[in-house]
């Protein structure tokens, strides 16, 4: 078995020579508030270049939080320009995904669109409650985001998106051993402008996203952006079914039977943001940030999958039979403040400091028409954070970084299960949460020639959590069994972690010419230990779990000429995890279930990854790109034979062992200064398990959509797209087990037309 993996990465690794995609970022355009530091004695900063084609001209990141050309960061990192999200359609993290090869980006099991997760090179995933750590660092113009919660609530008006590849435990810290990524939203400046989008399409969807652009005076700017976003969804809900009006026992009130209701995924999604900036091109510059979204309707539930001994019936495509409605409401706010300060022509001060507040409501039905695990959650997060560095501006042969960041937050956790059925109770949870943590940490590039290049930096982090509550039988009929089942019931706990870890790089980059430099990385990085944020129902199950860590070792190349018909990157990588974290399924009864996040033991990750972005013709972008991985669970530490044999050799969750993706864009130039640009993007995942038992596979899939766009002028655009042309019938994440798998599909082909303004 393991001959004909190995052989079947050496067959595809061929397609690596020919397939990719590097960075896609548009030009200097991309402002950052945290990395817009004026000189002293020039306090410009670069302004917005015209949009060009890729490759014209540098393309600016801040990766490593000072800006750099993406040639000059000796890291693997995906860059994608506002611009090139807008035409592409491209909302939120999971649509990202289609240009970044080797990253999986999906919805978590329960919270809504809001609540996506990332799992770069086969690590990353998630508690899907708000106490969990995510193992890719989010930061919104700088400010960290401590849950997968907050991340997908402001993707709108951004001028880029980063994506750091591989652990970034200097300069990011904590929870970075997949990667971290960046999202800068489009940052006040001094020309007045605006824009508006509206999108309608299939499943009654639309969406309406504006921004304006105000200067107030020539050193105080206002940006203002909003975004509203329906959808009907595409799955029904067929009621209980035979199982309706059904109960175990007399005193116990009958089973629900909601009616079909073909809109039971539809939601809407309302965002807003304000920025006001305060020293435009001036040495001392205060962004203000004030941000909230919210999304009500309904939570999307799994589909049944055919499984050999599942107790009930697989579901038709796009529709699931669930006896309860599960509602969704969620609310969030938040505020950050920035601060840049040129002290000197060499050197700059960047403080960030952010506060962000959620409080959701939403239920869950565990894919069985039966009370068996059907929960109301209700959770309420409020975190802030700080960072403050200071860094050198000019050129000359050190760069450096030094700084210093604090993070806390306060997580409650309130919840009802209805086990009516199957325990014939309900039980009551309520759980609290507190995490705080600061880090010191230095980073610095030193010139030793003209050519050569090292980088190296250390962190220092500390972490601590303290995690209580209580889960009770409320019992409310007089017939529980929970007992029975759970002997130690009811469970309190009063629970402490703490620990540091030091983290750090060393880097060595060489510039094979203007256009072209290798390098060569090692980097440790660790993901925090804590506590896991699904029902406690016996007491070992809220001990902290330990931290993860990670030494991983890469290296690559990168050809990127200025204005080149061909750019590429390749990069390969082997990474060595020690105390793993990941959920693992775990039966407590007969057909009863639970999960709960542990300490794997050892597990190793390899693979390549090349793109290729090249313009054949004038006026034509062809990428494409792919990445191959091969993942392992090396150890359990367990005292169970039988779980050793089980998961010992099983590949890790969430980790394909191929994804390619490629895309064709043409601009047809057309008279009275109009074009007309037909585009087709596609990308291919394969098989893939969501667990470490690998019980059943995520089939392989491809998902295709084109579009057509006619640019007016400078001004105006219409385009017409279809997206999953082929209408593949695919899956984007499951909950299995032994006896099931509820599987959560994607959406089938759909239309839409959509109309932008720039003035």
């Amino acid at each position: 078995m393991k001959s004909r993996h190995v052989l079947r990465l050496l067959t595809t690794a061929s397609v690596l020579l020919f397939t990719a995609q590097p960075g896609l970022a548009q030009s200097a355009a991309a402002q950052a508030s945290d990395a817009r530091i004026p000189s002293a004695s020039n306090a410009s900063v670069l302004a917005a270049d015209a949009p060009n084609r890729e490759g014209d001209s540098d393309i600016v990141v801040t990766a490593q939080k000072r800006r750099q050309t993406l040639l000059e960061v000796p890291v693997s990192v995906i860059a994608l320009g506002g611009e090139q999200l807008r035409e592409t359609g491209v909302t939120d993290f999971v649509e990202l995904t289609k240009f970044t090869p080797g990253v999986i980006a999906a919805n978590q099991l329960v919270g809504g669109r809001t609540v996506q997760t990332f799992t770069v090179r086969g690590i990353g995933n998630d508690d899907f409650r708000p106490v969990g750590n995510p193992s890719v660092a989010v930061h919104f113009d700088g400010v960290y985001q401590g849950s997968s919660a907050l991340i997908g609530g402001q993707m709108f008006d951004i001028a880029r998106v980063e994506i750091l590849k591989g652990p970034q435990g200097t300069l990011y810290g904590r929870n970075t051993t997949a990667g971290a990524v960046n999202v800068i939203a489009n940052q006040p400046d001094a020309r007045a402008s605006g824009t508006a989008t509206l999108e309608y399409g299939s499943f009654n969807s639309a969406r309406a996203e504006a921004a304006v652009n105000v200067p107030l005076s020539p050193t105080i700017a206002l940006r203002v952006a909003g975004v509203v976003d329906h959808t009907d969804g595409y799955v029904t809900n067929l009621g209980a079914g035979r199982f309706a009006g059904t109960s175990p026992d007399p005193r116990i009130p009958a089973n629900g039977n909601p009616p079909r209701d073909d809109k039971a995924g539809r939601s809407t999604y309302r965002g807003g943001r304000a920025l006001l900036t305060l020293g435009l091109d001036t040495p001392t510059q205060l962004t203000l940030n004030v941000h909230g979204f919210r999304e009500t309707g309904f939570q999307q539930q799994g589909e049944r999958a055919p499984v050999a001994n599942n107790a009930y019936p697989a579901d038709a495509r796009y529709t699931y039979a669930s006896n309860v409605v599960t509602p969704l409401d969620k609310r969030s706010y938040g505020g950050a403040a920035t601060l840049t300060h040129a002290i000197s022509d060499g050197v700059g001060l960047v403080v960030v400091g952010g506060y962000e507040h959620l409080a959701q409501h939403f239920g869950w039905n565990d894919a069985t028409p039966i009370r068996t695990y059907d929960i109301d959650y209700r959770d309420r997060l409020d975190q802030g954070s700080i960072e403050a560095r200071l860094q050198s501006t000019g050129s000359g042969p050190i760069e450096w970084t030094v700084g210093a960041a604090g993070f806390r937050d306060r997580i409650r956790l309130i919840s009802q299960l209805d086990g009516s059925d199957v325990f014939r109770t309900v039980f009551d949870t309520d759980y609290l949460q507190n995490r705080k943590g600061w880090a010191v940490f230095g980073d610095g590039t030193w010139h030793l020639t003209h050519k050569l290049k090292l980088t190296a930096g250390l962190r220092y982090t500390y972490e601590q959590s303290h995690y209580s509550g209580t889960t009770v039988d409320a019992n409310p009929y007089g017939t529980s069994l929970a007992r029975r089942i759970y002997p130690t019931f009811p469970v309190t706990f009063d629970n402490r972690f703490s620990d540091n870890k030091v983290t750090g790089r060393v880097v060595a980059s060489y510039s094979l010419s203007r256009d072209a430099e290798v390098y060569a990385s090692v980097n440790r990085g660790f993901k925090a230990g804590g506590f896991d944020g699904s029902t406690i129902f016996y007491a070992g199950k809220a001990a902290p779990f330990r931290s993860e860590t990670i030494w991983a070792y890469e290296g690559g190349i990168k050809f990127l000429p200025r204005g080149g018909p061909v750019q590429i990157e390749a990069s390969g990588f082997y990474y060595d995890y020690s105390d793993l974290q990941a959920i693992a399924v775990l039966q407590v009864g007969p057909n009863i279930f639970t999960s709960g996040r542990t300490n794997l033991g050892q597990a190793r990750s390899f693979g390549g990854e090349l793109s290729i972005v090249a313009h054949p013709v004038q006026s034509m972008t062809v990428r494409l790109g792919a990445a191959l991985l091969d993942t392992r669970i090396i150890r359990i530490d367990t005292g169970s034979a039988a779980q050793r044999l089980q998961r010992e050799g099983n590949v890790l969750p969430n980790a394909p062992a191929m994804t390619l993706n490629g895309s064709i864009d043409y601009v047809i130039p057309l008279k009275g200064g109009m074009s007309l640009t037909p585009a087709i993007d596609g990308r291919f995942v394969d098989n893939y398990f969501t667990e470490i038992d690998n019980y059943h596979a995520i089939g392989g899939y491809f998902l295709g959509n084109a579009r057509l766009t006619l640019n007016i002028d400078d001004r105006w655009s219409v385009t017409g797209s279809v997206r999953n042309f082929t209408d593949t019938f695919y899956a984007n994440g499951a909950f299995a087990t032994t006896t099931q798998n509820a599987i959560f599909v994607g959406p089938p082909r759909s239309y839409a037309i959509t109309a932008s303004l720039k003035i």
